[in-house]
């Protein structure tokens, strides 16, 4: 009874939280939705005028910029989130030992995360610089190279770029989260595979990786929400180019919204985005949660 009592009066202080969170939340994706079924172009007349579901229609079945643009932006989380889950449990099985300066490394692997976005495109933008770029100097200091290269005009090469610097940008926080799990691995597991005869990379696959397997599903699908709606990183760097090669999909809203001034689609490209997100999490989870089942 007590218990209960406790958790009624817990449940009653964080009510207000609640109701002030849901209504921020809730509130704009109503009022989303109202407004993608609007004209909303500022550049007709009219704008509030009731289209119905014409936007997206064109979104879906007329616009070829949208399902390029959708490709983009999967290659561009797909990319992002491999990349910066490989360097970050790489990074994190290199600190989960006794190493002298071990703290010290945790901290400077940290920084990229705690530097703004802004400051992170401008330094990557002088790095990759094709004049004076840091990079390119050391390619042709090195012989790798003989011309500098266009890392962020060349089309072929923009979307590797920007994908590199969102790994640089998005591992340290899957490096605290996955080190912290490997923390919580029993070390005597290790030991007994290791007197059973088990190497390093059998010990890894059957008994590190399954008990960091629901921690990595977690980081994974966050990260994964964080860079499919990410917008700072590619839109100052490439600003959605060269030539629409890096155009994904919160570029396009942003390009149809202030420099088309079509609100109207571009609020129903953004609760496409939405649907595209809520699909990929709970797909995600289920075939996570099937795999666990089956296990």
């Amino acid at each position: 009874m007590y218990r209960r009592r406790r958790a009624r009066f817990a449940y009653f202080l964080i009510l207000p939280s609640l109701i002030v969170i849901t209504l921020l939340d809730l509130y704009p994706v109503i009022e989303g939705v109202f407004v993608s079924l609007q004209n909303q172009n500022m550049m007709r007349p009219n704008p509030e005028a009731y289209v119905g579901l014409r936007h997206y229609t064109r979104a879906l079945f007329e616009d070829i910029v949208f399902w390029s643009s959708v490709g983009k932006t999967l290659i561009w989380t797909a990319g992002s989130v491999i990349g910066g889950y490989i360097v970050a449990l790489c990074l994190a099985l290199l600190l989960d030992r006794e190493l002298q300066g071990r703290n010290f490394f945790r901290a400077l692997f940290l920084l990229p995360w705690v530097i703004p976005d802004v400051c992170t495109a401008l330094l990557w933008k002088w790095l990759y610089g094709d004049e004076f770029g840091v990079i390119n100097f050391l390619l042709l200091q090195a012989g790798l190279i003989e011309t500098p290269v266009q890392w962020l005009a060349n089309p072929d090469m923009a979307m590797g770029s920007v994908i590199v610097v969102q790994i640089w940008k998005l591992y340290p926080v899957m490096f605290v989260v996955l080190l912290a799990a490997l923390q919580n691995v029993p070390r005597e597991l290790h030991e007994a595979a290791t007197i059973d005869g088990a190497t390093t990379r059998q010990a890894f696959w059957y008994i590190t990786l399954p008990f960091i397997r629901s921690t990595s599903v977690i980081i994974t699908l966050l990260a994964s929400i964080w860079t499919f709606q990410s917008f700072d990183v590619v839109y100052l760097l490439t600003g959605g180019g060269p030539s629409g090669a890096t155009r994904i999909l919160p570029t396009l809203i942003y390009e149809k919204a202030f420099w088309g001034l079509e609100m109207g689609y571009a609020t129903a490209l953004g609760l496409l985005m939405l649907v595209c997100l809520l699909a990929i999490s709970v797909a995600y989870l289920f075939v996570y949660r099937t795999q666990r089942g089956e296990a």
